[in-house]
């Protein structure tokens, strides 16, 4: 394995650690699922009759993605994918309330009652995971990891 191959292999699972570490950090959503229930419907962006139905999947969905980076070799790249389009929805979701001008937390890491109101540096952060992702998807290529 040359150098280059190393140092990509080495971006590979950092950026890999990092989102899983950032998706095991929304596990209050499994701990409190009404709460992230109220924090998917404030974004007005589902029918109602999906509200429930998806609060409950995705935080699981996350978790799995999560385990997927951590454990299972053969469903990181996979695992990264989802991750990738998951953070897409989610920053199209920040982007079109702050345009809206709404102001709730966006219950990403649990609905704290000291959580701030989205801004522009929840866009940023998750534009920043969704670079790691695709830095993630480099290595892997670069690598042949």
């Amino acid at each position: 394995m040359t150098r280059d191959q190393k140092t990509y292999r080495l971006a590979y699972w950092i950026a890999s650690l990092i989102v899983a570490a950032t998706w095991l950090s929304g596990y209050h959503k499994i701990l409190h699922p009404a709460d992230f229930a109220l924090s998917v419907y404030r974004f007005h962006l589902l029918p109602a009759v999906l509200v429930n139905v998806v609060s409950l999947h995705i935080q699981w969905l996350e978790m799995v993605c999560a385990g997927c980076l951590l454990f299972i070799p053969k469903l990181r790249v996979a695992a990264l994918w989802i991750s990738l389009v998951l953070l897409a929805l989610f920053t199209t979701g920040i982007a079109i309330n702050l345009i809206r001008g709404t102001a709730f937390g966006c219950g990403c890491f649990g609905n704290l009652p000291t959580e701030r109101p989205m801004d522009a540096l929840n866009v940023a952060r998750n534009l920043a995971l969704m670079a790691l992702v695709g830095l993630a998807l480099f290595g892997k290529r670069k690598s042949g990891a």
